[in-house]
């Protein structure tokens, strides 16, 4: 019974955190571009109460390998939708990366891969579209969801970033998490 209480505790919390931040980002609107790009990530799942970032993973890139040429800060992690009833249940997975210009930097430009390894090998299971940040100090894109009863028991995404600098240079990195996350499915 405790237990119970903690769970819908968290869970309320959680609820209460999401609807703060949904209010405060509606009550301050940006300029159209931002706009657009928000309306072009995926929305939550229609049945998902909630989401968890699994593996997150952050990678710090200096111009020429000096920071005082420029720095950009990429990050990349999974987006996974779980319902609540008897117990947790997740549903659906997503690949995230988000790029942050910090100093330097004209433009960027993102992608993302959600990739499974299970007993057939590695695979790609989804993949996003490219979009670039333009004048906006970050971009985010995510893949489409996939469902997890589907896919192999270990995911991590791959993040694909190209920089264009202050000085007109151009810089592609790709990186990807430093280890697999877990496919909480109970088919795993």
């Amino acid at each position: 019974m405790r237990r119970r209480i903690t769970i819908s505790a968290t869970l309320l919390a959680l609820t209460l955190l999401l609807a703060i931040a949904n209010i405060g980002s509606a009550a301050s609107p940006s300029s159209d571009r931002a706009a657009a790009a928000r309306q072009a990530l995926a929305a939550a799942a229609p049945g998902d109460n909630f989401t968890i970032n699994d593996g997150f993973a952050t990678k710090t890139y200096n111009h020429l390998g000096n920071p005082a040429n420029g720095i950009l800060t990429a990050e990349t992690w999974a987006e996974t939708g779980w319902t609540v009833g008897d117990d947790f249940t997740p549903r659906n997975t997503q690949g995230v990366v988000r790029a942050l210009k910090q100093s330097e930097v004209l433009r960027v430009a993102v992608r993302v891969e959600l990739w499974g390894d299970g007993v057939g090998g590695l695979q790609r299971l989804a993949s996003s579209s490219i979009v670039n940040s333009g004048s906006a100090s970050s971009v985010q894109v995510k893949t489409p969801e996939i469902v997890l009863t589907s896919a192999p028991c270990f995911l991590f995404t791959r993040a694909f970033v190209t920089i264009r600098w202050s000085d007109n240079r151009l810089s592609s990195v790709n990186f990807r998490m430093p280890f697999d996350f877990f496919n909480p499915d109970p088919h795993c």
